[in-house]
């Protein structure tokens, strides 16, 4: 059997940027393969032009090209963007997406423009996996549907972003579904929301992400997500904490292989806390939970991109390649920065609430327990703790240095 890389001309395996759209188009099916060849070569300067200026499999493959390419340090080149036809100065129909905020909520808008210039808008809250919150209508102008958009985001640093129609179309649908399946009652509003959901898909599009072509492979997102601590940094994601419930059990398993002394230094705390931060990472983050939040960052990547560019975005991809691809063997969930970062944080941020100072419940012994009892002045009629009750005492250390910078509070 002859391979496609087989059948390609040494023209078109080292065309640059003025023969890489003649070269794409001789090769026909094997286009793809081309693309292939060329990012073994690190072709930039064809690839740099097939994913601005080229379509359908090819340019996706470009792209993902570029993503590589850039991942290894090498210079793409600028190319000249695509001419698209003048567009209207307010489309048709216009689909916004507002990022997850710290609880997962994610908002959907919905605007289809009327013959009198105003537009029949939606705005849908929802949890992804689980129920719509709650859903608002109107006619209102396309300013004030901005204006509204900016107002629930408040003070987030991010704004709403552009997405496909169809594809905030079938995110909604897929939503009343989970409703229908529940036997749950949608919240007010739906029904009137519904004609904006009139011919939704009824297979999943792509997500928006998944379609910037800025896919890894496991060697080129490892390397690039060796710092993944520094999106915590980013407002898209500065808010995202891990449950109350997890920290308090966190700072539960700290105390317990700690003495019962009232001064700790930072020296012996460090490396127990290391130890439990990881393990708390690799109890909280399971499969279930770590594909929910692979959803959760391509939402908020599409802001990331908005703000940051296409490299901020890769750093993105790489990170979800890494949480998606992690075990509990190999590569647990403690090896990834980002992850430990949502511990680290929120110890952070508890020490920053308390002085610059974490209070650490460490349980004593039942003796000491007994002995403090014993010794106690208790006012007569009052009753002592069982003898054999544990005791907890609570001590001040300072906080470790954490890899991840609580978000600031607004």
């Amino acid at each position: 059997m002859v391979s496609s890389s087989s059948r390609l001309t040494t023209e078109q395996l080292e065309a640059g940027a003025e023969g890489a759209l003649g070269a794409v188009a001789a090769a026909g099916a094997d286009a793809e393969a081309l693309v292939i060849e060329w990012i073994k070569a690190s072709n930039a300067a064809a690839l740099a032009v097939v994913a601005e200026q080229g379509a359908g499999s090819a340019r996706k493959a470009a792209r993902r090209g570029l993503s590589v390419l850039k991942s290894r340090g090498v210079r793409i080149p600028e190319v000249p963007r695509k001419a698209h036809p003048a567009a209207g100065a307010e489309v048709a129909r216009q689909a916004w997406l507002l990022p997850p905020d710290s609880g997962g909520v994610v908002g959907l808008v919905l605007a289809e423009r009327q013959s009198s210039g105003s537009y029949n808008a939606a705005f849908v809250y929802f949890r992804d996996g689980q129920n719509i919150l709650r859903v608002q209508t109107g006619t209102l102008a396309l300013s004030k549907i901005k204006e509204t958009m900016a107002q629930a985001l408040g003070g987030a640093g991010y704004g709403p972003v552009g997405v496909p129609w169809g594809w905030a179309q079938y995110r909604v649908a897929e939503r009343r579904a989970w409703h229908l399946a529940q036997n749950v009652p949608e919240p007010l509003g739906m029904t009137a929301a519904q004609k904006l959901l009139d011919g939704a898909p009824t297979v999943a599009p792509p997500h928006p992400f998944d379609e910037e072509g800025l896919a890894l492979g496991d060697e080129d997102a490892e390397k690039l997500a060796r710092d993944s601590g520094v999106l915590h940094q980013w407002p898209e994601f500065g808010s995202w904490l891990p449950p109350e419930r997890s920290v308090q059990e966190l700072l539960m398993q700290i105390g317990r292989r700690l003495p019962p002394e009232p001064n700790i230094s930072k020296e012996r705390l460090e490396p127990v806390m290391r130890e439990q931060v990881a393990a708390a990472t690799d109890r909280h983050f399971t499969p279930e939970r770590r594909a929910v939040l692979a959803q959760r960052m391509k939402d908020s990547a599409l802001s990331v991109i908005a703000r940051l560019g296409e490299h901020a975005g890769l750093q993105v991809s790489a990170v979800i390649h890494v949480i998606q691809g992690a075990g509990l063997i190999t590569n647990p969930p403690s090896d990834v920065k980002f992850l430990t970062g949502y511990f680290d944080k929120a110890l952070a941020l508890l020490a920053a609430q308390q002085g610059g100072q974490l209070r650490i419940p460490i349980p004593r012994p039942p003796s000491a327990a007994a002995t403090d009892t014993a010794n106690a002045s208790t006012a007569p009629g009052d009753e002592a703790p069982p003898a054999g009750e544990n005791a907890e005492a609570t001590v001040d250390v300072d906080a470790p240095t954490t890899s991840a910078a609580p978000a600031e509070q607004t």
